[in-house]
């Protein structure tokens, strides 16, 4: 029994990775907590399920400022569990991977691999492995000088010259040679060299979806998404209209509205005084528009990735405040549109298997049900909710509707850009109504264009009750989770 109660964090830890909906940081954070459980079957079962969560080196390193951040008082959790976790996170790669992996990302948070491998003390008998250690701690002089007696260490040891070699390189010819003979990517590449279109046209087809993605204004502004004959744009077209690498990229709708919303902004930053000022000095260079052909493909891209969206189902009625307030920017992303960012949650809930019904409040002061199609894009229902003649929202008027229609529905949303004048006290007494006479429902008020709502629209003392401010790429993982009763 004693066991159960301790392994329940551990439990709901493990059940929200499997749902899909929890945030992968947090779940580093509570599995670290997990190791602070004093019960050795706890201990063992989170060091189990470690290695499947833990695979990149971006989640290494990001497991071990966690855990850092929970075990903050020496010896700081670094007990032989730990260690044999860290141990088994280099000894159970391939020494080409190993070597392409801590060259890649040398260090984060302040950790470094060699930190991490004297601090575990990672030991090995396999000499191309113990080469790449070796090589990490000491030096590839080092490592090469150990081993030059060890043919198994040779071949490694020549792949982590090259990288060297890579790393250092200053001729774009030589680094096209390396990057098409070793699979490098742009990573592995010095600054300088990313100035040569060249360079990117060989480097790109390495990345995954989500490198690409995260490079595009590096590209942009060196020019080379501008042209339409640019080989460099034709690689990235061709990248993000792969299906299969968007399935296993694993990207959510929300992360490339994103995206959209930045190139179609050329990267500005928010018209703040600050950056007008920057805007206006001599050095300040413009990042070039990119070509229409890569927001289209981006278009699709998105409209593809709504069938990657969790599956949860359940009804919903939501309310747009359809005032033209609504092409205001996001709060978290000022390039963005508060009503794109409303159509992409509609549809993205829709595709995650949500019965919605879609309202609006008219001039009139009357509640009017608005159409949305299976066939909708956010650009689509974007245009249609800009042309609605809505009036000031009222949630309370909204809870009344669906009492006295008997609409039942699980969750109840409510979209602003910033409409904060709510009568809080009506709004409660209606939900207690609606719940009382109707079925148990969950309630969300979002303000797209806020910082914060003071004070809350939601009830303090109500756990069925959430406001969400701005907007993010969770903002869709945290209301289905919210729907599916994770928190």
């Amino acid at each position: 029994a004693e066991a159960g109660r301790v392994n329940l964090p551990l439990q709901h830890c493990l059940a929200a990775e499997r749902g899909g909906l929890a945030d992968k940081r947090a779940i580093m954070l509570v599995l670290a907590g997990c190791l602070k459980i004093d019960c050795k079957q706890t201990k063992t079962a989170v060091y189990n399920a470690l290695p499947g969560m833990v695979s990149t080196t971006e989640e290494y390193f990001e497991f071990i400022f966690y855990h850092r951040k929970v075990f903050n008082k020496r010896p700081h959790g670094m007990g032989s569990g730990m260690r044999r976790f860290i141990s088994k996170w280099y000894l159970s790669q391939d020494p080409y991977d190993l070597a392409l992996e801590v060259t890649r990302i040398k260090s984060r948070h302040k950790w470094s691999h060699a930190d991490l491998i004297k601090l575990a003390r990672v030991r090995t008998k396999d000499p191309a492995v113990s080469a790449v250690l070796k090589a990490v701690v000491r030096g590839l002089a080092a490592a090469q000088e150990e081993f030059k007696d060890k043919p198994e260490a040779q071949p490694i040891l020549e792949y982590m010259t090259c990288v060297k070699e890579i790393n250092q390189c200053s001729e774009p010819e030589v680094a096209i040679k390396l990057i098409d003979k070793h699979s490098f990517d742009v990573e592995s590449l010095p600054t300088h060299l990313l100035n040569h279109a060249k360079v990117w046209e060989h480097a790109i087809s390495r990345l995954p979806v989500r490198g690409v993605l995260s490079h595009l204004r590096t590209m942009a502004k060196r020019g080379f998404l501008t042209n339409e004959s640019s080989p460099v744009l034709g690689k990235v077209l061709q990248s993000i209209r792969d299906p299969l690498a968007l399935a296993a990229s694993k990207l959510q709708p929300a992360d490339i509205l994103s995206v959209i919303a930045q190139v179609e902004s050329c990267w500005e930053h928010p018209p703040t005084t600050a950056h007008r000022a920057k805007t206006q000095s001599p050095n300040y260079v413009k990042i070039p528009s990119p070509h229409h052909s890569l927001i289209t493909g981006l278009q699709k891209m998105l409209v593809s990735s709504l069938s990657h969206v969790p599956k949860v189902p359940c009804s919903v009625v939501i309310c747009v405040d359809c005032r033209p307030t609504i092409t205001k920017g996001c709060w978290g992303l000022w390039s963005l549109k508060a009503v794109k960012a409303m159509s992409l949650t509609i549809l993205a809930l829709m595709k995650g298997g949500a019965d919605i019904t879609l309202t609006t409040l008219g001039e009139d002061k009357l509640m009017k049900q608005l159409p949305l199609n299976t066939t909708d894009t956010v650009e689509t229902l974007g245009s249609r909710l800009e042309k609605v003649k809505g009036g000031v929202m009222d949630p309370a008027l909204l809870m009344r509707w669906a009492r006295e229609g008997t609409k039942r529905a699980d969750l109840v949303i409510c979209m602003t850009d910033s409409h904060a004048e709510v009568d809080r006290e009506d709004l409660w007494t209606e939900l207690e109504l609606y719940r009382s006479t109707v079925c148990p429902v969950k309630h969300i008020y979002m303000a797209l264009s806020s910082k914060s709502l003071f004070p809350t629209v939601a009830n303090k003392t109500d756990p069925h009750m959430l406001d969400i401010c701005g907007w993010g790429q969770d903002s869709t993982r945290i209301i289905q989770a919210f729907a599916k009763d994770c928190f």
